[in-house]
C-alpha cells in the first residue's frame, strides 16, 4: 500500500499551497464568466455599420434605412457620400459600410428580381462583414417581406490577399505565441528562487536593474527568433504581407518586450513554480480572449472593449493587422506604438521596484 502513502503525501503538498490551488480551481470559473459575459447574446455590443444611401430620393430606400436602425443588434451611422465612407474605411475609422445603390426602390417593386446591395469591408478585418451580412439579410427579409431575393455583393477594400482568414488569424496567433514568454520567464526566476541562487545574488553589490536586464537579455533573442519563425510559418500557410515586413516585426518585437516585463513582475511576486505558472495563464488567456486573438473585439460589450484597449495586447494585434493586411504606414500605427512603448517602460520600471524591495527585505 505504498502508493496510498505516496498519494496522501502528494495530496497534502497540493493543499499546502493554497495560492496555486486557488488558481487551479478558479481558472475554469473565470473562463466561464468571461465567455458568458463577453459573448453572451444579451450582453454583446450591437454591430456598428455605416450606410450610404445613393437612392436617397426614394421613400422606399429611406424606409429600409429606418428598418436597419430599428434592428436591436445594429447601430447605424448615416454617411451622405460614398467617397467619405471610403476615406473613413481606409483610415480605420470604420470597418464596414453598406451601399444602397440608385434604383433600389424600383428593384424592390419588381417581383422575383434580385435587390442589389453592396457591403464594403476592410480586408484587415473580414470577420466583421461576415457577422454583419446575416443581420442585413434578416432586416431586408423583414422589410421586403421576402418578396424579392437579396443580392449582397461583398467588396473587400484594400490590397487583395490570398486568404482573408489567414491574414486575420496569424497576427493574433503570433501575439499569443509571444505571450508564452511570460510563463517561461517566470519559470526561470522562480527556479532560481527555489534553488537559492537568487538569494545568493541578492547579497552581491548588484543593483535591481541588473537583475531585470540580466533576465530580460536572455529572452530578447528568443523574441526576435520566435517572431521570424512565426512570420515565416504564417507566410508558408498563405499569409499575404501587404505592408512593410520590418514594421510588422517591430510591432511584434515590442509586444515581446512587454511580455518579458510582465514575466519579470510575476517572477518577483511569486516564490514557486506551482504559484507562478498558473498565475501567468490566469492572466494571459483572458487577455488573449478579449484582445482579439481569435475573434473581433467589436462583438463584446463596450466595457470589455475599453478594458481590452487599456492593455498592450489589443494594440499589438490592431497595429500588426493594419500593417500586414492594410499596408498601414508607421504614422498610421503610431498611436498603437505609443501604447506598446509606454507599457514596456512601465512594466520594466515596476519590475525594478519589486526587485529593489526584495533586496531591501
Amino acid at each position: 500500500m505504498r502508493f496510498w502513502a505516496f498519494g496522501k503525501r502528494n495530496l497534502k503538498e497540493i493543499y499546502r499551497d493554497p495560492l496555486a490551488l486557488g488558481f487551479l480551481l478558479g481558472m475554469p470559473i473565470a473562463f466561464i464568466v468571461i465567455f458568458s459575459f463577453a459573448f453572451g447574446g444579451e450582453h454583446a455590443s450591437p454591430l456598428n455599420i455605416s450606410v450610404v444611401n445613393e437612392d436617397n430620393r426614394s421613400a422606399t430606400s429611406e424606409a429600409f434605412v429606418q428598418c436597419l436602425e430599428n434592428m436591436e443588434n445594429l447601430e447605424v451611422n448615416r454617411i451622405s457620400e460614398k467617397s467619405q465612407a471610403e476615406e473613413e474605411l481606409s483610415t480605420g475609422k470604420l470597418s464596414t459600410y453598406l451601399v444602397i445603390p440608385e434604383g433600389f426602390a424600383q428593384q424592390a417593386k419588381q417581383e422575383g428580381q434580385p435587390v442589389k446591395l453592396e457591403l464594403v469591408f476592410d480586408e484587415a478585418d473580414p470577420m466583421t462583414a461576415q457577422r454583419v451580412e446575416p443581420v442585413i439579410r434578416v432586416a431586408a427579409a423583414k422589410f421586403l417581406q421576402i418578396s424579392s431575393p437579396l443580392d449582397i455583393k461583398l467588396l473587400g477594400q484594400g490590397v487583395e490577399v490570398k486568404d482573408n482568414y489567414i491574414n486575420y488569424m496569424v497576427p493574433g496567433m503570433i501575439v499569443f505565441g509571444l505571450m508564452i514568454l511570460v510563463p517561461t520567464g517566470v519559470r526561470i526566476i522562480v527556479t532560481d528562487k527555489e534553488k537559492g541562487f537568487l538569494s545568493r545574488l541578492l547579497t552581491t553589490p548588484a543593483r535591481p536593474w541588473d537583475f531585470i536586464l540580466g533576465y530580460a537579455l536572455a529572452l530578447v533573442p528568443v523574441v526576435a527568433v520566435s517572431t521570424m519563425i512565426y512570420l515565416g510559418v504564417g507566410m508558408g500557410m498563405g499569409l499575404s504581407m501587404v505592408g512593410n515586413l520590418g514594421l510588422a516585426f517591430l510591432v511584434f518585437f515590442i509586444i515581446g518586450l512587454c511580455c518579458i516585463g510582465i514575466a519579470m513582475i510575476l517572477g518577483a511576486l511569486f516564490s514557486s513554480e506551482a504559484q507562478g505558472e498558473p498565475a501567468c495563464w490566469f492572466f494571459l488567456l483572458p487577455m488573449a480572449m478579449i484582445s482579439g486573438a481569435w475573434w473581433p473585439t467589436e462583438q463584446m460589450p463596450s466595457v470589455l472593449q475599453r478594458i481590452a484597449a487599456a492593455f498592450p495586447f489589443f494594440h499589438a494585434m490592431d497595429a500588426s493587422r493594419q500593417v500586414i493586411t492594410g499596408g498601414a504606414s508607421f504614422t498610421t500605427i503610431l498611436p498603437d506604438l505609443y501604447w506598446l512603448i509606454g507599457w514596456t517602460v512601465v512594466l520594466f520600471a515596476i519590475g525594478i521596484i519589486l526587485f529593489r524591495r526584495q533586496m531591501a527585505s
